[in-house]
């Protein structure tokens, strides 16, 4: 596993990510990510393991908090239908806290 940065690329045993050119692959296929998701998931990454506020992601991801608590929840929604079925869920929802990225096998 590596860690990634903001110029490098990341890859775990589920998911491949390539900043600089803004490409996702899951167990070896391409996700198509909007520019928002793709934000959202790089911050999940990039904190693997860290349980992440929706304020803190709102932050991170948006640049700004008056996008809304909501937007977050909906975009956790596309990612998931995007990355999940796999024995065990990439982003968990860890309840009255936030979301964490959970590295497969790590």
């Amino acid at each position: 596993m590596t860690t990634p940065s903001a110029e490098s690329n990341y890859e775990d045993r589920a998911l491949e990510i390539d900043f600089l050119r803004h490409r996702v692959q899951l167990r070896g296929q391409i996700v198509v990510l909007s520019a928002t998701e793709f934000r959202l998931l790089a911050v999940l990454v990039r904190n693997a393991g860290l349980v992440m506020s929706t304020a803190r992601l709102l932050e991170l991801a948006w640049g700004e908090k008056e996008v809304g608590h909501a937007n977050v929840r909906a975009y956790i929604r596309h990612l998931r239908k995007k990355l999940e079925g796999g024995p065990s869920p990439l982003i968990e929802t860890v309840r009255e806290f936030g979301y964490r990225y959970n590295t497969p096998g790590g």
